[in-house]
């Protein structure tokens, strides 16, 4: 394989201009089948995607984009808030879209960089296991790495010793034993060969990354002037109330939704939350829309409904918000709405939209959220 590979593909830029519906992080079908044929082995995963599912009590993760991170522009950034005895309590899950059968070399290789780590070096700690995600957790070839400060290609590999298949196949990055905050961008997953690149500064060939195309719900089109992303890919996660996990879901705008589960009664209500960053500034008595896209999967309330609650604050001290609201969610996709009014001036990115989740025994879905200036 030659040492440095043709980059396809670079974008993962906000959406603009013509409102338009496309699948999220629409795959470049062109561009995969390019990275395939450049790759040894045979591509198993989708390195378009970064949006994996990410779990731990004590973690939250956000989306990074800026171009000048290798492989196509984006990254997850993961910050472990308090560190567990065991590596394995927070993680990500990279899906694996092809089979690999018992014998095959599977390897995956994947950009990461350290912001900061409570270790000596001040490197990060991260386990790679190739596993099913599945009850009892089967897996083989982990392999601890120190992830450096700077953006570095890293390489893991191993024999497969069991079968693993699109339905629960995944490659676990697991990372839950040391404060720290690390950031992880395209991986690629190969199987029938045990080295994707050679050491040392590569560009990788890249499928394009990109943040969905916006696609607006019938009855909002003329609200006003939207002032956020309604797509996931740039929300934080996180809360220790409870899990959350990204998901495809077919039936809602922008086809991608987030599932909050608590299941032990007690927690509080702001312990598990999304936040949606406001990308533009917001002057003293604009009136606001916010509208919420969501639908209880489950819940142990009377009536059937989740319970969820809703601020917009400050992202600098002294943090203070406004627009705080509780609202009920029913059984089926639904739009709550909200409308509000600013109290002061914001700049672009000094206000966020916090959505919270816990507090009860409950399932729920979110999809896309809207903001708008409706003056």
């Amino acid at each position: 394989m030659q040492n440095q590979l043709k980059l396809l593909g670079a974008a993962c830029l906000l959406a603009t201009g013509s409102i338009v519906a496309a699948p999220v992080f629409a795959q470049d079908r062109d561009a995969l089948k390019a990275l395939d044929a450049q790759l040894p082995g045979d591509l198993v995963n989708d390195p378009s995607r970064i949006d994996w599912q990410s779990y731990g009590a004590d973690l939250e993760a956000s989306a990074v984009v800026d171009e000048s991170i290798p492989g196509g522009g984006a990254a997850r950034r993961f910050e472990i808030k308090r560190a567990a005895e065991f590596i394995y309590t927070a993680g990500t899950n990279v899906p694996l879209t092809k089979k690999v059968s018992r014998g095959d070399q599977i390897t995956i290789g994947f950009y990461a960089r350290t912001i900061e780590a409570d270790t000596d070096d001040g490197n990060g700690v991260v386990r790679v296991r190739f596993q099913e995600n599945a009850d009892p957790y089967p897996g083989f070839g982990e392999k601890t790495l120190s992830i450096g400060k700077d953006w570095q290609w890293y390489e893991v590999t191993a024999p497969a010793e069991r079968t693993l298949d699109t339905r629960d196949g995944i490659v676990a990055i697991q990372f839950g034993r040391t404060r720290q905050i690390i950031e992880i961008g395209q991986a690629i997953v190969v199987s029938g060969a045990s080295k994707i690149a050679e050491e040392g500064p590569v560009a990788v060939a890249a499928a394009r990354v990109e943040v969905p195309e916006l696609e607006m719900p019938e009855g909002l089109e003329n609200t006003g002037t939207l002032i956020n992303n309604p797509g996931q890919a740039t929300w934080k996660f996180g809360g220790s109330a409870g899990t959350y996990s990204n998901r495809d879901e077919p039936e809602i705008w922008m086809m991608r939704a987030t599932r909050f589960e608590v299941a032990q009664p007690g927690t509080e209500l702001t312990h598990l939350y999304a936040t949606v960053p406001i990308q533009q500034a917001i002057s003293k008595g604009d009136k606001l829309t916010i509208a919420i896209a969501a639908k209880t999967i489950a819940t142990n309330a009377p009536d059937g409904k989740a319970v969820a609650a809703s601020r917009i604050q400050g992202t600098a001290p002294p943090f203070e918000s406004f627009a705080a609201n509780r609202f009920k969610v029913g059984e089926n996709w639904q739009l709550i709405k909200i409308q509000t009014q600013a109290p002061r001036d914001y700049t672009p990115g000094g206000a966020e939209l916090q959505l919270y989740f816990g507090g009860s025994e409950q399932q729920v879905d979110l999809g896309p959220v809207y903001i708008f200036k409706t003056d």
